[in-house]
């Protein structure tokens, strides 16, 4: 199939319904979503995510010939919680969250992202909270999906490249349209020089000095896509100017000296982006009968869901210790009143080990799996408790074998009840290291099949470089460490992996050095 390039204009933004006050669970191939909304609603909402999935590997087997995955394991689907009001999605994300509309965090087995109350899908215009839902899940896409290092500028441009997505009532998708929501930046701000772009470092010190917001989203987003519609269209002189460059990178140059191999002058560059900012720009309409995606089921949840889904959701977002005392008091009221609701219990199993209850987490896990003996939910958290408990290696010689006989017993009972979730073969994994034995060849197959079904989580990457690392298998250090490199949202990860990168080069000349805790990393974030 060969995509066609339409000119498209700038259309207004919508607003959303009003609230309904029934809770319904949408499950389709990629995502499961929470949402006290209509059943209509929530279903146009979880088709328009999958039209959306199914868009981008459309262009992007078109503009970079990857050949995707299917459909991940159940739990490592992107779970969104659908919140309410944009004031309860900042009261969620906590300290500094003034202007967010949405967020999401990626974890193995646990990914999940919290917006605001979705529209219905007729229209074909998004809100600015989906478009924030829209560019965190092309992270998650691009993630999942490569194993390169990618520049900070290709990622964040990525994102919001696919972001401007509309959704046409004939099925028909939009990609690549004139990012709106950037336009302020590019128009009245000054321009950021490209070199910034090229070159992290210097873009990172230039942010030290100051603070104040810049157009590095929006010139991102605008080179990604001129470069993109050169590469579709063939462009004589520019077609072949972004493959150049990123195979480059990928293959460890200098992200600089790379863009000025591929891109030449920077200067003749910067005028033909800004020629093209201010001209009329083409879109991608991917007609109907490309859109493929799976069944979508929508179902409603029980009252004792509805009632401790608040409290769920806090949990999923991540708690600290006073708060998960809190929340666990509320949770055991909650639970009292359901105790045979295997959703209602695995939460309490949560909130309680959140609170550092492990016994009370194991009982409520398995009232749980005797409800519904198919909830990995409850299955996780008791493997959670009884890792914890092992791991504090307290009493005999005799009770410690015990319980990590009891710790790798739910490794087993949850493996079998989804195979591919990453999370058991991690802890499997882990095990050794916690009790300062070796890792197996199977625990190390393991782990490596875990961040191959959840290529972005980072303690599981982390735990295989320093695996890597401590076999002197350098070169596949460095394999698993090429996707830290990058750093979407300059959060320091890719400072972090470039000092690492430096302490596996010493080693490959032959240097001692002592051990990092990379190379240690192991056991040191419980939980989801």
């Amino acid at each position: 199939m060969r995509l066609m390039l339409i000119f498209i204009a700038i259309l207004a933004i919508g607003w959303p319904k009003l609230a309904y006050s029934k809770w319904h669970k949408a499950s389709s191939d990629h995502f499961l979503i929470y949402a006290d909304q209509s059943e209509s609603d929530l279903r146009d909402f979880a088709e328009k995510l999958e039209k959306y999935h199914s868009a981008m590997e459309i262009v992007n087997s078109q503009l970079f010939g990857q050949r995707i995955s299917g459909p991940p394991s159940p739990s490592n689907r992107v779970t969104i919680f659908v919140v309410g009001g944009q004031k309860s999605v900042r009261k969620l994300a906590g300290k500094g969250s003034r202007n967010v509309a949405g967020f999401y965090r990626s974890r193995a087995g646990g990914s999940v992202a919290f917006v605001p109350r979705v529209r219905d899908g007729r229209g074909k215009e998004v809100s600015f909270s989906e478009i924030v839902l829209l560019h965190e899940y092309a992270h998650h896409f691009q993630l999942s999906n490569s194993q390169g290092r990618l520049p900070n500028w290709f990622t964040e441009g990525y994102a919001e490249y696919f972001a401007s997505a509309a959704f046409e009532r004939d099925g028909a998708v939009w990609v690549g349209r004139p990012a709106q929501h950037r336009a302020g930046e590019l128009l009245n701000l000054r321009n950021l020089p490209l070199e910034y772009l090229f070159d992290a470092k210097a873009y990172a010190a230039r942010k030290e000095k100051s603070s104040s917001y810049d157009s590095f989203y929006g010139r991102s987003w605008a080179l990604f896509h001129y470069l993109t519609l050169a590469r579709l269209n063939r462009d004589a002189e520019r077609g072949d100017d972004l493959g150049l460059y990123i195979n480059a990178v990928a293959k460890g140059e200098n992200p600089v000296t790379a863009a000025q191999d591929a891109f030449g002058d920077f200067k003749k560059l910067d005028k033909e982006l800004n020629r093209y900012i201010r001209g009329r720009m083409n879109a991608l309409r991917l007609p109907p009968d490309w859109i493929k995606y799976g069944a979508i089921t929508v179902t409603p949840m029980g009252k004792g869901a509805a009632k401790i889904m608040p409290l769920y959701q806090q949990s999923r977002n991540g708690v600290t210790r006073e708060q998960a005392l809190e929340l666990v008091i509320e949770a055991r009221e909650i639970a009292a009143l359901y105790p045979n609701d295997d959703f209602v219990q695995a939460a309490l199993a949560e909130a309680e080990f959140d609170a550092g209850n492990n016994e009370e987490a194991i009982a409520a896990a398995d009232r749980s799996i005797a409800s519904n003996p198919q909830n990995i939910n409850a299955y996780i958290q008791k493997m959670y408790a009884l890792f914890s408990i092992a791991r504090k290696d307290e009493g005999s010689e005799e009770e410690s074998k015990a319980q990590w006989k009891a710790a790798l017993a739910s490794v087993t009972a949850a493996n079998r009840i989804e195979n591919d979730h990453p999370l058991p073969l991690i802890y499997y994994y882990s095990s050794f290291r916690d009790r300062g034995k070796k890792p197996t060849e199977l625990a190390v197959q393991g782990l490596q099949q875990a961040l191959g079904i959840a290529p972005y989580d980072d303690r599981a990457r982390r735990m295989l470089i320093g695996q890597m690392i401590n076999d002197k298998r350098y070169d596949f250090a460095r394999f698993y460490l090429n996707p830290l490199l990058s750093d979407p949202h300059n959060n320091g990860r890719g400072k972090r992996a470039e000092m690492l990168l430096a302490r596996i080069e010493r080693l490959e000349n032959g240097e001692t050095l002592e051990s990092s805790s990379e190379s240690e990393s192991s056991s040191d974030d419980d939980g989801a």
